[in-house]
């Protein structure tokens, strides 16, 4: 069996489909970015397999868990780190603390910091290439800076699937390229598997990532050269123009 399983997965909200019978297998080690237009349910899929969405049908299998029956047991194996739009940047937090909730999320009250928690800031600063940032104010770090912090306290657990809302938003070029150079290294080097979610794809085509095309339904899965084409893309985003020189799919893609 794959390792991330999901089939006819169909969720609705105030019965408007979210997502319509939506089916993929990706097979350890996977390098997986889900694109697609706005409103295209794609946070939705990420978080119907974390279990954060329960689907109105359809089933999930995360490493042969199950997301809505065993979700303490998935959330121990995946490291989810949500769009930085989502996180308020003006609690006044340090970054060991922002990374140390990656794993005290999880703990019961009280949530006492103990000196092996600290240990593992350590190491997962380390891993995103943050080592003496513990100290900082997370207020005060540039937007590939905060980026790396959310991605180090969605590994502090040991994760086996590293799961990305957008990880190069709010970015420019030269950034989303760092971070993409991050993700490729983590999941090249300590064998992570990665999905994530990204609106511009361009940052990572040198990593051969698998690109799965989503609007509501999944309309291609396969590498860039056989997906980011127009008759297929022209599928999935209503606007896309075409020109003689390549094609604008907007929504910032390109």
């Amino acid at each position: 069996m794959a390792e991330l399983v999901v089939k006819n997965l169909t969720v609705e909200f105030d019965k408007v489909k979210a997502l319509d019978n939506v089916s993929f297998n990706l097979d350890s080690p996977f390098f997986a970015v889900i694109m697609g237009p706005n409103g295209a349910g794609k946070t939705t899929l990420l978080k119907s397999i974390i279990g954060l969405v329960k689907p109105s049908s359809g089933r999930i299998s995360v490493y042969g868990l199950n997301p809505f029956r065993e979700t303490g047991k998935v959330r121990q194996i995946i490291g989810y780190a949500p769009q930085i739009v989502h996180i308020n940047i003006h609690v006044p937090m340090m970054v060991k603390e922002v990374v140390a909730m990656g794993l005290l999320s999880s703990h019961l009250p009280p949530r006492i910091i103990e000196r092996k928690v600290w240990s593992k800031v350590d190491e997962a600063l380390r891993m995103v290439e943050l080592e003496g940032y513990s100290e900082k104010w997370f207020t005060e770090l540039s937007g590939g800076e905060r980026q790396r912090v959310l991605i180090a306290r969605a590994l502090i657990k040991n994760a086996r699937l590293l799961i990305l809302d957008e990880p190069f938003s709010m970015l420019d070029f030269e950034a989303k390229c760092e971070i993409a150079k991050l993700i490729q290294r983590l999941h090249f080097k300590m064998g992570v598997d990665v999905l994530m979610v990204a609106h511009e794809v361009s940052p990572c085509i040198a990593y051969d990532p698998l690109i799965i095309l989503l609007n509501k339904k999944i309309y291609a899965i396969g590498k860039s050269t056989d997906v980011l084409r127009f008759e297929i893309l022209k599928k999935a985003y209503p606007g896309v123009t075409e020109f003689p020189q390549g094609f604008i799919i907007g929504e910032d893609h390109a």
